[in-house]
């Protein structure tokens, strides 16, 4: 029987005040008990869904109260929750309590159990959609946890012999994917393509596992590529308005004009409809599985510091905050963090400057951590960068951080340190977090309610809770726990949150559960995004670049082509920064006068002189303030040395001391100096408004030291990201010599070393393995391939060599 109830009709009851007494945790009478187990029956049967969670939530609860699990095993059974009722059955049902249901439940479930892992009702079903959709495109639509992992396994045997490529968001998630993928392909697919140089277009078959940019270039590389099926994982961010997004948009696009018949499968923990994943200038429909089960129910706190109100538990079911009677008085966010931890934390803060400011005041309130594990990483962390790094004062009291400045290889090897050492205890992250990167978590403290510039959405906010709890720790054989089922998280309403915000307001709009939520289409580049004044101009952009790079993707188009060699290399690179049409005619002047004097750039000045000289200055006045930079000399000046170091193949550890001397010399000449340091300044150069630059004067040796470890970062990222593709023109228009081009790009011109760069190694990694350990290395320049032995690891243990270096190397195997 079905009951017609809404959550506004309940808020209006007597359940309402029991209700509120129960899920605080007070204690009531065995009639009181029974009183709500039976409402929650009632609930989990009522037409609306909202109302089916909050009975749900009750049945949990209670369970989790008093250790009773009979009620949430015939609620799973019911509603198709097998891991849950498959976990209840093997650890909290004794011997006394079978009979003929739970022997015959046992053994209907089995056909939901997949080697290790025991599947729901709607993660079968979604198992079973993919694998019936093979040729078709199709979107998932389902919170971590429900293995999309998996279905991207599947889908690479499916596609075994063809040509198939996984996007990723990020190079974090590309390292993690193709760790994932490599074993299964062995055998299936000759190599998995990482790198656009790994390609060869003379391969019948491909599996690739690339960026959005780096298939672009692949694109470039090869006209004639075309792809059987491309995965899209976390398809939502195609959705949003920067640079990042149209990109993924137009590989879609070209992906689709060369392969009519490609199969998109569209992977995402968030979307309200699929539609709003087809891009323009295509012609491919979406059948979508959206999963609308619900086995987690957060219970959601707020500790407000600024108002000193204390713990209150906000019930997202009834909307309505509840004072919690524990009230400590805590005066600060990592007194907070300390009181409510768990044994394993995510804590989410916006900017990296907070980030690396919260991490030293939690190690200032926590103790130091007894642990060999933390000992040895704080070690090879010294060796690799500086003693003075303020991360490993975090890790000595079980802290790490997580950011887009920390090195990639220091970020990998930590993570992995998080997840083997009960000692490091917190994970302080921004929303690199959001893309698909999995790490244990029991609790999550969000201290801060943006994202980027703007507020954390209510898709944002659910994929981040999203985080903690996964499902491969609640039901672990091992070490699960059902108390899981109700991940905690803590907003802490203090100095990190918008000067101006309203925390309740905040998380009643990103939790409450029935709010609608719509799609926020802002990517002109996709067919339901609504074309105004505001952003006409953008799409006529965004459709000149695409209709250029891949001619004959526009239907009717009216707008501007290309008409010189520069104009169309610009393109082919993907520099957007300037208008190209309007320039072309002039670059393209300056690259003859460059050409009828036989220019072969062979150093890093002439490199940035000749960058400037033909393109900087036709950057617009409110272009890229990254590439109007390299207006000022001294900028230049500054990259030209940054090309040098990469040149000279300079360690991360002799990079920083270099970047430090730079800056004392700097000082030594102008006691008032301002260095640029982006996102890290505290100082505004005079026509800015916001805040780029620092002053020298009055920092230590300490503080200098960190500040050139993340801008070593943000400066190799921007070169890789930004510069680069300017000197891919340069050379395209044969303008650099070979050899130096191999250098800048990769930072040595040996082939070999090359190779294990487009495989994945860093370059010190790669100069190391070359050097000591080339017996244990089979190296196939022309195809790019690396075949690593299996005794090279314990060979470079036996050595001594840096953890992060093995780890990086192991990474790549």
């Amino acid at each position: 029987m079905k009951y017609d109830l809404t959550l506004a009709k309940i808020r209006n009851t007597d359940f309402a005040s029991l209700y509120d007494r129960f899920i605080i945790g007070e204690k009531l009478s065995k009639r009181q008990y029974e009183i709500l187990l039976a409402i929650a029956i009632c609930f989990t049967n009522a037409d609306d869904t909202n109302v089916q969670g909050l009975g749900y939530r009750i049945v949990v609860e209670y369970c989790n109260q008093r250790r009773d699990y009979i009620p949430l095993y015939e609620i799973a059974v019911n509603k198709g929750l097998y891991p849950v009722s498959k976990f209840i059955e093997k650890h909290y049902i004794d011997d006394s309590k079978r009979n003929f249901f739970t022997e015959w439940n046992d053994a209907f479930v089995e056909q939901y159990v997949s080697g290790e892992i025991c599947r729901s009702e709607q993660q079968n079903s979604l198992v079973h959609f993919f694998e019936s959709k093979k040729e078709d495109t199709v979107s998932v639509i389902a919170p971590t946890s429900y293995g999309k992992s998996e279905l991207i396994l599947s889908a690479v045997k499916e596609y075994a012999g063809r040509k198939i490529c996984v996007l990723t968001s990020t190079k974090a998630l590309l390292v993690q994917t193709k760790k994932r993928i490599q074993q299964i392909s062995k055998g299936i697919f000759s190599k998995v393509v990482v790198h656009p140089e790994m390609y060869n277009p003379n391969d019948t078959s491909c599996l690739a596992v690339l960026t959005q940019e780096r298939l672009l270039r692949i694109f470039k590389k090869d006209p004639s590529l075309s792809f059987d099926c491309i995965i899209v994982d976390e398809a939502h961010e195609i959705l949003e308005e920067n640079s990042r997004s149209r990109t993924l948009a137009n590989v879609i696009i070209i992906a689709q004009k060369r392969n009519p018949d490609v199969a998109f499968k569209f992977l995402t923990p968030f979307l309200t409809d699929s539609k709003n994943l087809k891009a323009r200038y295509t012609t491919y429909d979406i059948e979508g599985f959206k999963v609308t089960e619900y086995i987690k129910t957060e219970k959601y706190y707020l500790y407000d510091l600024r108002n000193h109100t204390g713990l209150k538990l906000y019930d997202q079911f009834l909307n309505r905050y509840l004072p919690l009677s524990e009230n400590r008085n805590l005066g600060f966010e990592e007194d907070v963090v300390k009181a409510y931890s768990a044994g394993k934390n995510i804590i989410y803060l916006n900017k990296p400057t907070d980030i690396e400011k919260f991490a030293l005041a939690l190690s200032d309130v926590l103790p130091e951590m007894d642990s060999e594990m933390i000992q040895t990483a704080c070690d090879n962390i010294s060796n690799y960068l500086q003693p003075q790094y303020n991360l490993l004062a975090c890790l000595r009291k079980g802290i790490i951080y997580h950011h887009g400045s920390v090195p990639d290889a220091i970020r990998i090897y930590i993570e992995d340190l998080y997840k083997k050492d009960d000692s490091v205890k917190y994970v302080i992250t921004s929303s690199t977090l959001l893309s698909g990167v999995n790490l244990p978590a029991e609790r999550m403290f969000i201290l801060d309610n943006k994202r980027g510039r703007s507020n954390l959405s209510h898709d944002s906010f659910k994929n981040l809770v999203g985080r903690v709890c996964r499902f491969s720790e609640i039901f672990n054989d091992e070490t699960g726990n059902l108390q899981r089922l109700e991940p905690q998280i803590y907003l802490v309403f203090g100095k990190y949150f918008a000067q101006n915000a309203n925390c309740e307001s905040f998380l009643r709009n990103v939790a409450k559960v029935e709010q609608n939520y719509k799609d926020a289409v802002d990517n002109v580049l996709l067919s339901e995004a609504k074309i105004t004044t505001m952003n006409e101009e953008e799409l006529r952009h965004a459709s000149e670049f695409i209709e250029n790079y891949e001619n004959g993707v526009v239907e009717d188009y009216q707008e501007r082509y290309t008409s010189t060699v520069s104009g169309k290399a610009c393109i082919m690179n993907g520099i957007t920064e300037l208008d190209i049409f309007a320039h072309e005619a002039a670059i393209q002047q300056q690259v003859n006068g460059y050409q009828s004097e036989n220019l072969k750039i062979s150093d890093s000045n002439t490199l940035l002189e000749t960058i400037y000289e033909l393109f900087i200055q036709y950057l617009p006045d409110n272009g890229a303030e990254s590439l109007k930079r390299l207006e000022n000399q001294e900028a230049r000046n500054f990259y030209s040395m940054m090309f040098e170091w990469r040149v000279e193949n300079k360690s991360y550890a002799e990079m920083i001391n270099l970047f430090v001397g730079y800056w004392q010399q700097l000082y030594k000449k102008d006691k008032n100096v301002i260095v640029y340091v982006g996102k890290w300044g505290d100082v505004k150069r005079s026509g800015s408004n916001v805040a780029r630059y620092t002053k020298i004067f009055g920092k230590d040796r300490t503080q200098l030291i960190n500040l050139a470890i993340v801008r070593i970062k943000e400066e190799q990222d921007f070169i890789d990201n930004t510069l680069i593709k300017y000197v891919e023109v340069l050379y395209d228009l044969e303008l650099i010599e070979d050899n130096f081009y191999a250098r800048i790009k990769y930072g040595t011109d040996d082939e070999r070393a090359i190779c294990l760069i487009k495989n994945g190694l860093s370059l010190s990694s790669a100069v190391l393995l070359i050097k000591k350990y080339n017996s244990y290395l089979q190296i196939n320049v022309s195809s790019s391939t690396v075949v690593f032995d299996d005794a090279l690891i314990s060979e470079m243990k036996k050595e001594n060599e840096n953890q992060i270096l093995i780890y990086e190397v192991q990474n790549c195997m």
